[in-house]
């Protein structure tokens, strides 16, 4: 399912942000979005109080990003869903190597 993105990502020259909810469950299914990610130069942006909903004790949903910096990036906890809102703030430019 991650073909069809990885294509328009691939001939995409400017920033990107890719988010949701990738059924990553599984190891497999873990490592097989972290390559998809490497492959298309997208970095994970990272929680520091890390309150992402969990399956087997992964995390379910994801962001990930290039040619951005992350200002800030937070979870909010609710109960309104089966998934808490990720929030997340970009500036322009190309983030720190």
């Amino acid at each position: 399912q991650l073909l069809p993105i990885g294509d328009q990502i691939a001939h995409h020259s400017g920033p990107v942000i890719m988010a949701g909810d990738f059924n990553a469950w599984s190891r497999r299914r873990m490592n097989a979005l972290y390559r998809f990610a490497r492959e298309m130069s997208l970095r994970q942006v990272r929680f520091t109080d890390d309150q992402r909903r969990r399956a087997f004790g992964r995390p379910l949903d994801f962001v990930f990003y290039r040619g951005l910096n992350v200002s800030e990036a937070s979870v909010l906890v609710t109960r309104a869903s089966d998934h808490n809102p990720l929030l997340v703030e970009f500036s322009p430019g190309k983030p720190d190597k």
